[in-house]
């Protein structure tokens, strides 16, 4: 038996989701950034297509961008809760504040970069001190 909808459920419309639709193939993923109805739990186009994101760095090591910044701003507005992958997209490339969890990455980043380049110097100084005797 099917339950009967009141009519003032009908007006109220759906909460959005600004999220990322992976595109392309296993090696050469793409994403279209989308805004999305949250009830839909299956691969969708979703409501609108705000923009694309290509992951790959091309020929001058950059990662391409391309978002429609109006209509991001307007499902904002409107209430669209914006997925924490896509936040930390858009934060890093200037558009939304930053997500704490990529200041987080960032700062694990630099600290096995500083570990890298201290090993290393360890190292050199090593085959120095070998080299010398």
């Amino acid at each position: 038996m099917a339950t009967k909808v009141p009519a003032w459920v009908k007006g109220i419309p759906k909460p959005l989701s600004i999220r990322l639709l992976r595109k392309g193939c296993a090696n050469r993923p793409f994403y279209h950034i989308i805004a999305v109805n949250t009830d839909d739990r299956c691969v969708s186009e979703g409501v609108e297509q705000l923009g694309v994101f290509d992951p790959m760095p091309n020929e001058f090591n950059e990662r391409l961008l391309a978002l429609n910044v109006e209509r991001f701003k307007h499902y904002v507005a409107e209430g669209a809760w914006v997925r924490s992958s896509t936040a930390m997209l858009l934060g890093t490339a200037g558009v939304f504040p930053l997500h704490p969890h990529s200041l987080t990455l960032a700062w694990k980043a630099r600290q096995r970069q500083l570990e890298a380049e201290q090993n290393s110097n360890s190292e050199n100084e090593a085959n120095k001190e070998e080299a010398s005797s």
